[in-house]
């Protein structure tokens, strides 16, 4: 017998709510700012949730990185959250090394251990070079060698200096 969601008993989840959580999550905690502090000025991810047909993008604008609504143009990366992967990640209240990188690897293990309702689609949409440029593999550094280690398995090529 499938496992139920573990929210199946709650209403339908309103189309925009992960994405009002998310956008919370970035303006208000510190957390998701450490993890994308090396991240380039206009740096830009296209961001999809689960059950929410729209799209929305993450970019870097005046120093922080912010959940904006529309599809951005010309993404670096392309992520898609399920509810439970949301709750997951934002579960994480402070903002020290040890959270950064327990963010980092909890991001990780959705993306390459997902489970049928905590998953991360994750798709590198630029090339290697582009994406070093951005920051993204600095970012990846921030959550320490288990981070690391999580992007070679995806099968990312890190440049010798980011590692």
């Amino acid at each position: 017998m499938a496992k139920e969601h573990p929210y199946a008993d709650q209403e339908e989840i309103m189309a925009s709510e992960l994405f009002n959580r998310m956008r919370e999550f970035y303006d208000r905690s510190e957390l998701p700012q450490k993890v994308t502090k090396t991240l380039k000025e206009g740096a830009v991810a296209e961001v999809e949730f689960e059950g929410d047909d729209e799209t929305y993008m993450m970019i870097k604008e005046g120093g922080r990185s912010h959940m904006r609504p529309g599809k951005p143009p010309k993404p670096e990366i392309y992520m898609k959250f399920s509810l439970e992967a949301v709750e997951w990640l934002m579960a994480l209240g402070g903002d020290s090394e040890e959270d950064i990188e327990e963010y980092v690897s909890r991001f990780g293990e959705c993306i390459l251990n997902p489970t049928p309702t905590r998953w991360i689609k994750f798709k590198l949409c630029t090339n290697v070079i582009t994406g070093a440029r951005m920051g993204y593999f600095g970012m990846m550094k921030a959550g320490g060698r288990k981070a690391l280690d999580l992007a070679l398995k995806m099968g990312l090529k890190i440049p010798a200096k980011f590692r």
